[in-house]
């Protein structure tokens, strides 16, 4: 386990190359121009005053949903939703984003979900709650394709029976079992249509440099996610 991320000086690194590229390329052009104030290609922010409905799969999750909406260009919040093989998950991902220069974007991401059943679309195992801060660099490529990489800790508290705590590495003395763990990933989103784009993102779960093990609370060491946006 590990409290602060140790890929995060990695993140700051590629930003501060980001900017330099856009710098030394056309300084001129890059003072001159001021940040878009939507990027087409957005799985984040659909724009101030805007909602945006998304669908996706992938690991852990079979199936899941996201209804976002932006108050301002730069922060926006969305309702999660989504079932894996053994449980159903619900919760928030309020996003507040910060512009670098006009195509690059520095964010943080902190979804929060809560998993009410534990075990079993309709299971009788104790709930638990995950949350995963993240921070995440983010590139405008062209009109309509958007990238990114992103490192940050993820976080889960559970409330188990007596008998199940017995087996967990993380359980204590007050009856419940927690866990942390960092994280880096990286992802992309294209337009397709007009309002309408695709995106895909994967994570690593960490324990410092190593893949977590089996006390890590979603199953696999990895996140896997592909899907369909639409803003309205």
């Amino acid at each position: 386990m590990l409290t602060l991320p140790r890929s995060l000086p990695l993140v700051v690194l590629v930003a501060s190359l980001f900017t330099s590229l856009d710098a030394s390329a056309d300084p001129d052009v890059a003072t001159a121009l001021p940040p878009p104030a939507h990027w087409k290609a957005d799985p984040l922010f659909p724009g101030a005053h805007r909602v945006s409905l998304g669908v996706g799969t992938g690991v852990p999750f079979i199936g899941m949903g996201e209804v976002t909406y932006a108050p301002s260009e730069r922060f926006a919040i969305g309702g999660l939703f989504g079932a894996t093989p053994y449980l159903l998950g619900a919760g928030v991902r309020p996003r507040l984003g910060v512009p670098l220069n006009a195509r690059t974007r520095l964010t943080l991401v902190s979804p929060v979900i809560f998993y009410p059943s534990g075990h079993g679309p309709v299971g009788d195992a104790p709930p638990w709650f995950l949350a995963q801060p993240a921070l995440r660099l983010e590139r405008r490529i062209g009109d309509g394709v958007y990238v990114h990489v992103n490192a940050g800790v993820v976080g889960a508290v559970g409330f188990p029976t007596k008998e199940s705590a017995t087996y967990n590495a993380h359980a204590v003395s007050h009856g419940t079992t927690w866990g942390v763990w960092n994280t880096v990933g990286a992802g992309g989103a294209a337009s397709v249509a007009e309002r309408t784009l695709v995106f895909a993102d994967a994570m690593l779960v960490m324990e410092g440099v190593r893949l977590a093990g089996v006390d890590w609370f979603g199953g696999p060491p990895f996140v896997f996610t592909v899907g369909v946006q639409r803003i309205l």
